[in-house]
């Protein structure tokens, strides 16, 4: 038990290391560079990093075999003390739509082909939608993973149609590649979309202005399917004005695509009324 205990123990020692590896750094690292820094074996560097991988925390990259942090480690310690450190415009933003709205909102990225939810700030109601930090979606049947997946270059968009049709099991939930591309194009021009979920619920979801370096982020807010089609405009109207807020205050920034895999958006949005069960 005592050696067990202590396996744990170091285990979260180098876990923590790890992610102040990079806080000390702020660059990508391979296995090998963890290694050798921090002198843990390279057979347990390489299953640390793979754990972490999974959980969200690291984003690997296969073609230069490197990783590095995601938005979901950025988000650890929001919640202290956000007089001093809540200032960022992204977790402002989100206060600000779930006091406008009075539904969840919830801060969504791309993890390893899922989507899966960073900060959530549940709704005001006890009929409010419920959601998780750390819950998870599938990139291809939710409005939050389309409009990630719409952020990327076509080839991309291919080459994870084709994978994670190969690794759904039911075929009900296949895609079809032409059908992808078309819905694709047209979020691409739009930047938000609107969808019923299965349970009764309702989605809105924007995506936000592409940051270099960055993880691609969605807001989206959740909602009973009445309350959707009674509050469209006024909740799109919201995440959109917010958006823009983001985009204005991190406008100085250079908005290199990293790696050339970002497709820009077109930032002309029209807002329309919804429509129950529109494509």
């Amino acid at each position: 038990m005592a050696t067990s205990d202590s396996r744990t123990i170091k285990s979260a020692h180098r876990v923590l290391e790890i992610l102040e590896y990079f806080d000390q750094d702020r660059r990508h690292a391979t296995v090998m560079d963890m290694s050798r820094t921090l002198s843990y074996p390279q057979s347990s560097t390489s299953e640390l990093l793979r754990c972490l991988t999974r959980l969200g925390y690291l984003h690997y990259n296969r073609f230069r075999r490197t990783y590095s942090p995601t938005a979901r480690v950025a988000l650890l310690g929001a919640w202290v003390k956000p007089a001093l450190f809540r200032g960022g415009p992204v977790l402002s933003a989100i206060d600000r739509v779930a006091d406008l709205v009075g539904e969840t909102v919830i801060l969504s990225t791309a993890s390893n082909y899922v989507v899966q939810h960073l900060h959530v700030i549940h709704g005001q109601e006890e009929d409010a939608i419920d959601a998780h930090v750390g819950d998870t979606l599938p990139l291809l049947h939710s409005p939050q993973g389309k409009l990630l997946l719409s952020s990327y270059q076509n080839d991309h968009i291919r080459s994870a149609v084709h994978r994670l049709n190969a690794e759904e099991s039911d075929a009900s939930r296949h895609v079809r590649l032409a059908d992808v591309m078309e819905e694709m194009a047209a979020l691409r021009e739009k930047g938000w979309l609107v969808t019923d979920q299965a349970d009764g619920s309702g989605c809105i979801a924007v995506l936000l202005p592409a940051r270099r370096g960055m993880d691609r982020l969605v807001i989206s807010v959740l909602a009973s399917r009445e309350v959707i089609e009674q509050r469209s405009g006024e909740i799109i109207a919201a995440l959109l004005d917010h958006r823009d807020e983001i985009d204005a205050v991190e406008g100085a920034e250079v908005r290199e695509m990293a790696e050339s895999n970002l497709a820009r958006m077109n930032d002309n949005v029209k807002i329309v009324s919804y429509r129950r069960h529109f494509a």
